[in-house]
């Protein structure tokens, strides 16, 4: 078990920044504007790696909070509360952070008064402190939280020594360093995506069974991302990323928080083998989700079209008006009244006219809210595993290659005939094959889609993308014969 520690403080003090600082990227977003982090942002962090090459430095869980205030009466900032008051019950030693420049605050007594009556170790930290000379921060004892701690976590003054600390509390406290820090390779990594408000904190939570994730009507609520792993009863592993909500690139300004939110939502696609993207229901695909289902495509992951929100249909299927809670219609398939059965079947086929590019994607119909049809979501994911890594011998994709060759019409440019040789895969996580022909100008680029259906249609591949490329089969000989006339 790896110890961990809660940043805790008052909105504005620099969480954020020590949190990066620690982490040694800029993975929590840091703002001037009070309360921008808002769900506990976890990360692991490896002393060993950020601040030397000692073997018997402990790793560590760092957990980001919402700041802490006395305000009442807004269901966001309950729950912002609520996920701090979480992670300082969890965590093993808990930094909290003053601001070293100004008077403390009601908002820091409060918190104060939380403190000293928890069994937690806490260490007071004086942030915003550059050169670690002012006065008025000894004043601070008297709160009983001991001397206080002088950093400046934006230039990263008190660090080294911050860090020094934290790993003498660890071994107080009985942790050591592992012999070996394992990273399971056989992991599957799974980023949630979609527009904002589609559901996609609600199945964080449905999945992990807890309520790590803020789950508001607020669109948009979520802004970090979530790491959190599972393993199931059959010893498989995941890590499921709850990422913000991806708006439209003109609706973003490059320096407030929705831009940095999206880059985490990038970076966390980037990161994830399988990508869920969310769709709402009654507001059917829009641009928007198309758009992201592209993203998903070009880098590689796999996807599973994931319908949420499926009990509103339920109540409209049930022929009585007053049982409805969202007075919202999909105009392109009808729902009021109707077989559920029959709903989720003409559903499905406007997927496939809306989104005819990814006709591969698994489609899920569930309600996050009430978790029913969340099940089916584990045997989805383990299948798309697999076809991901599914390779074909050689000897088999060549004999593939003379039934697809002669059984479409032949490639052609001008009166050269385009011909294929033979192919190979090169790659899997997606799977990539090369197809060496004689005249790649003969090969459109229709081909290659024609060459993708037949793949698909022989061998599967359900769920994830597959790239297929043409070479030169001269190349090489070509690449020779230049060198020997130089």
């Amino acid at each position: 078990m790896l110890p961990t520690v809660a940043l805790i403080g008052r909105p504005n003090v620099g969480k954020s920044t020590l949190f990066n600082a620690l982490y040694g990227q800029r993975r929590s977003i840091v703002s001037d504007i009070s309360g921008t982090t808002r769900d506990a942002l976890i990360g692991r962090i490896d002393p060993t790696d950020q601040f030397g090459s000692q073997d018997d430095l402990i790793p560590f869980l760092l957990v980001d909070t919402a700041g802490l205030t006395n305000a009442k009466g807004e269901d966001l900032e309950v729950e912002m509360r609520k996920q701090t008051e979480i992670a300082m019950e969890k965590a093993d030693l808990i930094l909290f952070l003053l601001d070293g420049k100004e008077e403390v605050t009601s908002d820091d007594e409060a918190i104060i008064e939380i403190l000293r009556k928890g069994k937690k170790k806490v260490i007071l930290i004086a942030n915003k402190v550059d050169d670690g000379s002012s006065d008025s921060i000894w004043e601070w004892t008297r709160f009983g939280l001991g001397n206080p701690f002088p950093i400046s976590a934006k230039n990263f003054f008190g660090i080294w020594e911050l860090q020094d600390e934290l790993q003498k509390q660890f071994i107080d406290q009985g942790f050591s360093a592992p012999d070996v820090i394992e990273k399971n390779p056989d992991q599957l990594k799974i980023a949630l995506v979609g527009r904002p408000n589609v559901g996609k904190s609600s199945l964080f939570n449905q999945i992990v069974g807890s309520e790590m994730a803020v789950v508001s009507e607020v669109s948009g609520t979520t802004r970090d991302t979530l790491d959190t792993e599972i393993t199931d009863e059959e010893g498989n592993s995941f890590l499921f990323v709850d990422s913000a909500g991806l708006r439209r690139p003109g609706k973003i300004g490059r320096k407030n928080i929705e831009y940095w939110s999206t880059v985490r939502t990038q970076q966390a696609m980037e990161r994830a083998d399988i990508c869920i993207l969310l769709i709402d229901a009654l507001d059917g695909v829009t641009h928007q989700d198309m758009a992201i289902a592209g993203s998903v495509i070009e880098s590689g992951k796999g996807l599973i079209l994931a319908v949420n929100k499926f009990d509103l249909v339920r109540e409209k299927t049930q022929a009585d008006e007053e049982k409805e809670t969202d007075d919202r219609e999909l105009d392109e398939v009808k729902m009021w009244g109707e077989d559920l059965d029959q709903v989720r079947k003409r559903y499905l086929n406007y997927l496939r006219r809306k989104i005819e590019f990814i006709p591969w994607a698994p489609v899920l119909f569930f309600s996050a809210k009430t978790g029913k049809g969340t099940k089916e979501i584990f045997p989805a994911l383990k299948a798309i595993k697999a076809e991901r890594s599914k390779r074909l011998e050689t000897a088999e994709l060549n004999r593939f290659v003379k039934e697809a060759y002669y059984g479409h019409v032949m490639p052609s440019v001008g009166t050269k005939m385009g011909k294929m040789k033979y192919a190979m895969q090169v790659d899997t996580q997606p799977p990539k094959f090369l197809f060496f022909v004689n005249n790649i100008a003969a090969f459109h680029w229709s081909y290659k889609r024609y060459l993708e259906n037949k793949l698909r249609q022989k061998y599967g591949f359900h769920g994830t993308p597959i790239t297929v490329e043409f070479r030169d089969a001269m190349d090489k000989f070509r690449g020779n014969k230049k060198e020997k006339n130089d």
